[in-house]
């Protein structure tokens, strides 16, 4: 009898991704593994412009708010018990003890979001979970807690109605503004261990179902990456995890990575991410060794800006 340990599940693939794609990636800490690839691969990416986000509501309200320039005000943000004055829309590198600066940063990442969605051929949706948080006294569903007291917040678990309709109201927005955009969803494998075993899975598997109905909505430039699926059911194993057990390690986001490739690239955007991550390599060493660029690695990397400028 025959026994795998592995098993590699067909994907449909759509090649949408081009050797000249300006991508925007919006979501989970897992966007920013993506996002950071992309750029190595040399593709045009803007990654989360309000920092990283993990449930749906929130993610639709910064998309939403960068679409519409609605821009922040010293009023919208809170002091925390820290001292830093931080928005309940925000990650946390968007905080600090000076509030005019805050403001500055998050209208500044605003506005050059707004102009690279209009723009971009790719828009990447990540969903990080569908437990969200809401500030008693504020009466708003929040993106980050900033180690705010608990007490300060109820907590729940969203229903997949709720974020449909969430979703599909933004994805009718960004048609507005950029109707030929390509949108691509996926669910972090990033687990929520916090939030308990049983409760990360109730979490992902309502992402699983709203997105499912959200593509049934009849938009034909949406499409999902199942992320999410391949590190549960392809490698399935916590040896592709980091010590805490909830991030995939380095070897899991590299499978990841060429299965996004073999999914969503075309054939010369494959021959692009392989000559740029040749040059990285070529680069990273000379650096590490303190080098200087040859003759032959200079004229490489011009033929290359030169093809792909």
């Amino acid at each position: 009898m025959s026994i795998s340990f592995f098993i590699k599940f067909p994907i449909e693939t759509f090649k949408v991704i081009k050797e000249d794609s300006k991508i925007v990636l919006i979501g989970s800490c897992f966007t920013e593994h993506i996002g950071n690839r992309l750029n190595m691969a040399g593709f045009k990416t803007t990654i989360n412009p309000f920092g990283i986000l993990f449930n749906p509501l929130s993610i639709s309200n910064s998309i939403n708010r960068i679409l519409n320039l609605e821009v922040y005000k010293k009023d919208d943000l809170t002091q925390n018990q820290e001292g830093r004055f931080i928005s309940f829309d925000h990650h946390g590198r968007f905080s600090g003890p000076n509030a005019n600066k805050v403001v500055e940063e998050i209208n500044t990442s605003l506005m050059g979001a707004n102009a690279a969605i209009k723009a971009a051929d790719i828009l990447i949706v990540t969903l990080g979970s569908a437990w969200v948080y809401k500030h008693l006294r504020e009466n708003k569903i929040v993106a980050n807690c900033h180690k705010i007291p608990n007490h300060e917040f109820e907590k729940e678990l969203l229903d997949v109605q709720t974020i449909v309709s969430s979703l599909n109201e933004t994805l009718k927005k960004i048609r507005i503004h950029n109707p030929d955009s390509k949108i691509l969803f996926t669910i972090s494998p990033v687990k929520h261990l916090r939030d308990g075993i049983i409760e990360n899975q109730r979490s992902k598997a309502t992402l699983i179902l709203a997105i499912s109905e959200l593509l049934k909505s009849g938009d034909n430039d949406s499409y999902y990456f199942p992320a999410y699926e391949i590190v549960t059911d392809e490698l399935r194993d916590y040896r592709f995890f980091e010590a805490d057990h909830a991030h995939p390690n380095q070897m899991a986001i590299d499978y990841v990575w060429q299965r996004f490739i073999e999914t969503c690239f075309t054939e010369t955007a494959i021959e692009k991410a392989a000559e740029a991550e040749k040059l990285s390599k070529a680069f990273a060493h000379k650096t590490l060794h303190n080098e200087g660029m040859n003759e032959n690695l200079e004229q490489k990397i011009k033929r290359y800006l030169d093809r792909y400028k």
